[in-house]
Protein backbone atom coordinates (compact mmCIF):
# COMPACT_ATOMS: atom_id res chain seq x y z
CA UNK A 1 0.00 0.00 0.00
CA UNK A 2 1.47 3.46 -0.64
CA UNK A 3 2.27 5.96 2.48
CA UNK A 4 -0.30 8.28 3.85
CA UNK A 5 -0.68 11.42 3.25
CA UNK A 6 -0.77 13.13 6.33
CA UNK A 7 -1.80 16.53 4.95
CA UNK A 8 -5.05 15.12 3.52
CA UNK A 9 -5.72 12.66 6.07
CA UNK A 10 -4.20 13.21 9.74
CA UNK A 11 -4.71 16.49 10.99
CA UNK A 12 -3.39 17.25 13.98
CA UNK A 13 -6.32 16.89 16.41
CA UNK A 14 -7.24 13.75 14.69
CA UNK A 15 -3.56 12.29 15.06
CA UNK A 16 -3.42 12.59 18.82
CA UNK A 17 -6.80 10.47 19.04
CA UNK A 18 -5.57 7.89 16.38
CA UNK A 19 -2.48 7.61 18.52
CA UNK A 20 -4.24 7.31 21.86
CA UNK A 21 -6.73 4.81 20.16
CA UNK A 22 -4.47 2.27 18.02
CA UNK A 23 -0.71 2.86 19.24
CA UNK A 24 0.07 -0.52 17.21
CA UNK A 25 -0.77 0.90 13.96
CA UNK A 26 2.25 2.89 11.73
CA UNK A 27 0.49 5.51 9.70
CA UNK A 28 4.16 6.51 8.43
CA UNK A 29 4.03 2.68 6.14
CA UNK A 30 0.33 2.27 5.25
CA UNK A 31 -2.73 4.14 3.85
CA UNK A 32 -6.88 2.67 4.51
CA UNK A 33 -6.84 -0.14 2.53
CA UNK A 34 -9.20 0.78 -0.80
CA UNK A 35 -11.04 -1.01 -3.62
CA UNK A 36 -12.17 -0.32 -6.53
CA UNK A 37 -15.93 0.31 -8.08
CA UNK A 38 -15.88 -2.87 -10.96
CA UNK A 39 -17.85 -0.42 -13.41
CA UNK A 40 -14.81 2.41 -13.41
CA UNK A 41 -11.97 1.17 -12.08
CA UNK A 42 -12.16 4.22 -9.38
CA UNK A 43 -10.74 3.45 -5.78
CA UNK A 44 -12.47 4.19 -3.12
CA UNK A 45 -11.57 3.74 0.37
CA UNK A 46 -13.33 0.51 2.58
CA UNK A 47 -14.55 2.15 5.33
CA UNK A 48 -16.96 5.19 5.21
CA UNK A 49 -19.65 6.43 7.07
CA UNK A 50 -23.20 5.21 7.40
CA UNK A 51 -26.49 7.70 7.65
CA UNK A 52 -27.32 8.95 10.73
CA UNK A 53 -29.86 11.54 12.25
CA UNK A 54 -26.72 14.14 12.13
CA UNK A 55 -26.92 14.56 8.63
CA UNK A 56 -30.04 15.65 8.52
CA UNK A 57 -31.44 19.14 10.02
CA UNK A 58 -29.14 19.08 13.34
CA UNK A 59 -30.69 20.87 16.65
CA UNK A 60 -29.46 24.11 17.81
CA UNK A 61 -25.66 24.09 19.22
CA UNK A 62 -25.01 20.35 17.65
CA UNK A 63 -23.23 21.37 14.63
CA UNK A 64 -19.89 20.64 16.20
CA UNK A 65 -20.87 16.95 16.46
CA UNK A 66 -21.58 16.86 13.28
CA UNK A 67 -18.39 18.34 11.44
CA UNK A 68 -16.72 16.56 14.51
CA UNK A 69 -17.88 13.06 12.88
CA UNK A 70 -17.06 14.03 9.39
CA UNK A 71 -13.68 15.04 10.57
CA UNK A 72 -12.69 11.84 12.31
CA UNK A 73 -13.79 10.06 8.89
CA UNK A 74 -11.66 11.74 6.57
CA UNK A 75 -9.01 12.43 8.93
CA UNK A 76 -8.65 8.89 9.24
CA UNK A 77 -8.80 8.17 5.30
CA UNK A 78 -11.99 7.39 5.04
CA UNK A 79 -14.17 8.97 2.16
CA UNK A 80 -17.91 7.98 1.50
CA UNK A 81 -20.79 9.01 3.55
CA UNK A 82 -24.02 7.62 3.52
CA UNK A 83 -27.29 10.00 3.21
CA UNK A 84 -30.28 9.49 5.41
CA UNK A 85 -33.58 8.52 3.38
CA UNK A 86 -35.82 11.02 4.40
CA UNK A 87 -39.08 10.62 4.47
CA UNK A 88 -40.21 13.95 6.16
CA UNK A 89 -40.20 17.49 5.06
CA UNK A 90 -36.10 17.32 6.02
CA UNK A 91 -33.53 17.97 3.63
CA UNK A 92 -29.96 17.03 4.76
CA UNK A 93 -27.53 19.12 6.21
CA UNK A 94 -24.79 16.99 5.27
CA UNK A 95 -23.91 19.58 2.19
CA UNK A 96 -24.05 22.18 4.02
CA UNK A 97 -21.83 20.98 6.69
CA UNK A 98 -19.13 19.41 4.13
CA UNK A 99 -18.82 22.52 2.21
CA UNK A 100 -17.89 24.96 5.17
CA UNK A 101 -15.52 22.13 5.96
CA UNK A 102 -14.10 23.00 2.56
CA UNK A 103 -14.53 18.65 1.69
CA UNK A 104 -17.47 18.52 -0.36
CA UNK A 105 -15.72 17.81 -3.75
CA UNK A 106 -13.51 15.17 -1.62
CA UNK A 107 -16.16 13.45 -0.29
CA UNK A 108 -18.21 10.56 -1.98
CA UNK A 109 -21.83 10.95 -1.65
CA UNK A 110 -24.67 8.29 -1.86
CA UNK A 111 -28.59 9.79 -1.85
CA UNK A 112 -31.74 7.67 -2.62
CA UNK A 113 -34.95 7.94 -3.72
CA UNK A 114 -37.52 7.15 -0.84
CA UNK A 115 -40.54 7.97 -2.73
CA UNK A 116 -43.20 6.45 -5.23
CA UNK A 117 -43.95 7.65 -8.91
CA UNK A 118 -41.98 8.84 -11.49
CA UNK A 119 -42.80 12.56 -11.20
CA UNK A 120 -42.30 12.38 -7.46
CA UNK A 121 -39.26 10.99 -7.77
CA UNK A 122 -37.57 13.65 -10.18
CA UNK A 123 -38.61 15.81 -7.79
CA UNK A 124 -37.07 14.09 -5.07
CA UNK A 125 -33.62 13.88 -6.83
CA UNK A 126 -34.22 17.89 -8.01
CA UNK A 127 -34.65 18.43 -4.25
CA UNK A 128 -31.74 16.09 -3.00
CA UNK A 129 -28.89 17.95 -5.69
CA UNK A 130 -29.97 21.16 -4.13
CA UNK A 131 -29.69 20.05 -0.72
CA UNK A 132 -26.42 18.45 -1.04
CA UNK A 133 -24.95 21.07 -3.22
CA UNK A 134 -23.00 18.34 -5.26
CA UNK A 135 -23.52 18.24 -9.12
CA UNK A 136 -22.82 15.49 -10.29
CA UNK A 137 -23.81 12.99 -7.43
CA UNK A 138 -21.67 10.54 -6.49
CA UNK A 139 -24.24 8.10 -6.43
CA UNK A 140 -28.08 7.92 -6.83
CA UNK A 141 -29.85 4.76 -5.70
CA UNK A 142 -33.72 3.55 -4.90
CA UNK A 143 -34.14 2.93 -1.85
CA UNK A 144 -35.39 -0.91 -1.07
CA UNK A 145 -35.94 -1.13 -5.29
CA UNK A 146 -39.22 0.89 -4.40
CA UNK A 147 -40.93 1.02 -7.82
CA UNK A 148 -37.97 0.10 -9.57
CA UNK A 149 -40.22 0.17 -13.29
CA UNK A 150 -40.13 4.02 -12.56
CA UNK A 151 -37.23 5.39 -11.08
CA UNK A 152 -35.21 3.10 -12.80
CA UNK A 153 -35.14 5.12 -16.42
CA UNK A 154 -34.90 8.19 -14.23
CA UNK A 155 -31.65 7.63 -12.78
CA UNK A 156 -30.12 5.71 -15.98
CA UNK A 157 -31.14 9.97 -17.31
CA UNK A 158 -29.38 11.10 -14.93
CA UNK A 159 -25.84 9.28 -15.29
CA UNK A 160 -26.22 9.86 -19.42
CA UNK A 161 -26.90 13.62 -18.44
CA UNK A 162 -23.31 13.50 -16.17
CA UNK A 163 -25.84 14.54 -13.10
CA UNK A 164 -24.63 11.59 -11.25
CA UNK A 165 -21.85 9.40 -11.68
CA UNK A 166 -22.89 6.05 -10.57
CA UNK A 167 -26.55 4.88 -10.30
CA UNK A 168 -27.78 1.26 -7.96
CA UNK A 169 -30.45 0.30 -5.79
CA UNK A 170 -29.97 -0.66 -1.84
CA UNK A 171 -32.16 -4.11 -0.36
CA UNK A 172 -32.16 -3.90 3.23
CA UNK A 173 -35.35 -6.20 3.13
CA UNK A 174 -34.15 -9.39 1.88
CA UNK A 175 -37.96 -10.07 -0.13
CA UNK A 176 -36.60 -9.49 -4.01
CA UNK A 177 -33.57 -11.10 -4.43
CA UNK A 178 -34.40 -12.52 -7.89
CA UNK A 179 -35.09 -9.25 -8.89
CA UNK A 180 -32.28 -8.16 -7.92
CA UNK A 181 -30.08 -10.49 -9.64
CA UNK A 182 -32.16 -9.99 -12.75
CA UNK A 183 -31.27 -6.32 -12.56
CA UNK A 184 -27.61 -7.08 -11.94
CA UNK A 185 -27.82 -9.26 -14.77
CA UNK A 186 -28.53 -6.57 -16.97
CA UNK A 187 -25.32 -4.86 -16.80
CA UNK A 188 -26.50 -1.55 -15.80
CA UNK A 189 -26.29 -1.53 -12.01
CA UNK A 190 -22.94 0.07 -10.58
CA UNK A 191 -23.37 0.02 -6.82
CA UNK A 192 -25.53 -2.24 -4.44
CA UNK A 193 -26.46 -1.52 -0.71
CA UNK A 194 -27.13 -3.91 1.01
CA UNK A 195 -27.16 -5.25 4.71
CA UNK A 196 -24.27 -7.76 6.00
CA UNK A 197 -22.56 -8.87 9.05
CA UNK A 198 -21.15 -11.71 10.93
CA UNK A 199 -24.76 -11.86 12.45
CA UNK A 200 -26.68 -11.11 9.17
CA UNK A 201 -24.45 -13.16 6.55
CA UNK A 202 -27.17 -13.86 4.32
CA UNK A 203 -26.37 -11.40 1.61
CA UNK A 204 -23.23 -13.55 0.97
CA UNK A 205 -25.83 -16.65 -0.97
CA UNK A 206 -26.68 -15.65 -3.95
CA UNK A 207 -26.39 -11.43 -3.96
CA UNK A 208 -22.43 -11.16 -3.29
CA UNK A 209 -21.41 -14.17 -6.11
CA UNK A 210 -24.25 -12.21 -8.52
CA UNK A 211 -22.01 -9.18 -7.54
CA UNK A 212 -18.92 -10.82 -8.27
CA UNK A 213 -20.01 -12.07 -11.63
CA UNK A 214 -21.64 -8.85 -13.13
CA UNK A 215 -19.22 -6.58 -11.78
CA UNK A 216 -20.94 -4.63 -9.28
CA UNK A 217 -19.54 -2.80 -5.95
CA UNK A 218 -21.28 -4.20 -2.85
CA UNK A 219 -21.52 -1.32 0.14
CA UNK A 220 -22.75 -2.98 3.13
CA UNK A 221 -24.53 -1.21 6.09
CA UNK A 222 -25.59 -2.32 9.59
CA UNK A 223 -22.64 -3.73 10.71
CA UNK A 224 -23.63 -4.01 14.23
CA UNK A 225 -27.09 -5.21 13.36
CA UNK A 226 -28.67 -2.58 15.09
CA UNK A 227 -26.94 -2.81 17.94
CA UNK A 228 -27.19 -6.75 18.74
CA UNK A 229 -24.24 -7.51 18.07
CA UNK A 230 -22.94 -5.34 20.86
CA UNK A 231 -25.04 -7.03 23.35
CA UNK A 232 -23.47 -10.48 22.39
CA UNK A 233 -20.01 -9.48 22.53
CA UNK A 234 -20.34 -6.70 25.97
CA UNK A 235 -17.98 -7.55 28.81
CA UNK A 236 -15.97 -9.88 26.55
CA UNK A 237 -11.97 -9.76 25.85
CA UNK A 238 -10.88 -10.06 22.47
CA UNK A 239 -9.97 -13.66 21.90
CA UNK A 240 -6.06 -13.53 21.60
CA UNK A 241 -5.80 -14.33 17.68
CA UNK A 242 -7.41 -11.67 16.67
CA UNK A 243 -3.77 -9.56 17.02
CA UNK A 244 -3.50 -12.07 13.68
CA UNK A 245 -5.00 -9.76 11.45
CA UNK A 246 -4.65 -6.33 13.57
CA UNK A 247 -7.87 -6.40 15.38
CA UNK A 248 -8.37 -4.12 18.53
CA UNK A 249 -11.35 -3.46 19.38
CA UNK A 250 -15.19 -5.67 18.71
CA UNK A 251 -16.25 -3.20 16.67
CA UNK A 252 -12.87 -3.91 14.08
CA UNK A 253 -13.97 -7.48 14.78
CA UNK A 254 -17.29 -7.01 13.25
CA UNK A 255 -16.06 -4.66 10.39
CA UNK A 256 -12.73 -6.95 9.40
CA UNK A 257 -15.12 -9.83 8.96
CA UNK A 258 -17.36 -7.82 6.92
CA UNK A 259 -14.01 -6.58 4.82
CA UNK A 260 -12.24 -9.98 4.12
CA UNK A 261 -15.03 -10.64 2.01
CA UNK A 262 -14.07 -9.71 -1.58
CA UNK A 263 -17.32 -9.03 -3.02
CA UNK A 264 -17.63 -5.61 -0.18
CA UNK A 265 -16.42 -2.64 -1.76
CA UNK A 266 -16.71 -0.38 1.28
CA UNK A 267 -18.32 -0.90 4.76
CA UNK A 268 -20.53 2.09 6.02
CA UNK A 269 -20.81 1.90 10.12
CA UNK A 270 -23.58 4.78 11.14
CA UNK A 271 -22.22 6.55 14.45
CA UNK A 272 -22.68 9.98 15.87
CA UNK A 273 -19.51 9.76 17.92
CA UNK A 274 -15.47 10.88 16.56
CA UNK A 275 -14.14 8.56 18.65
CA UNK A 276 -16.21 5.59 17.81
CA UNK A 277 -15.25 6.68 14.05
CA UNK A 278 -11.73 6.27 14.70
CA UNK A 279 -12.58 3.07 16.11
CA UNK A 280 -14.83 1.80 12.87
CA UNK A 281 -11.80 3.33 10.41
CA UNK A 282 -8.83 1.23 12.06
CA UNK A 283 -10.70 -1.87 10.35
CA UNK A 284 -9.49 -0.59 7.07
CA UNK A 285 -6.21 -0.99 8.37
CA UNK A 286 -3.52 -3.94 8.88
CA UNK A 287 -4.15 -7.38 7.78
CA UNK A 288 -7.84 -8.85 7.00
CA UNK A 289 -8.85 -12.51 7.66
CA UNK A 290 -7.92 -15.64 5.44
CA UNK A 291 -10.95 -18.01 4.89
CA UNK A 292 -10.50 -20.01 7.37
CA UNK A 293 -9.61 -16.90 9.80
CA UNK A 294 -13.66 -15.76 8.80
CA UNK A 295 -14.55 -19.34 9.84
CA UNK A 296 -13.01 -19.21 13.23
CA UNK A 297 -14.45 -15.74 13.94
CA UNK A 298 -18.22 -16.84 12.77
CA UNK A 299 -17.84 -20.27 14.66
CA UNK A 300 -16.35 -18.13 17.59
CA UNK A 301 -19.26 -15.70 17.68
CA UNK A 302 -22.47 -18.15 17.27
CA UNK A 303 -20.48 -20.14 19.78
CA UNK A 304 -20.80 -17.08 22.51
Amino acid sequence: MKSIDRRQFLSAGASAAVASAFPSLSFSQEAMRRRKIPSSGEEIPVCGLGSSPIFMSTPEGSEDVTTSVIRAMFDMGGRMIDTPSFLRNIDPVLGQALKGMGLLEESFISAKITVRGKEAGGRHLERLQEALGKNPLDLLMIHNMMDLSSHWPTLKEWKDSGRARYIGVTQTERVADDALIKLMESGELDMLQVNYSIQQPQAADRIFPAAIDNGVAIITIQPFSNGRYFSVVSGRELPDWTAEFDCESWAQFALKYILSHPAVTCALPETSKPHHVVDNMGSGYGKLPGADMRQRMFDYLWGL
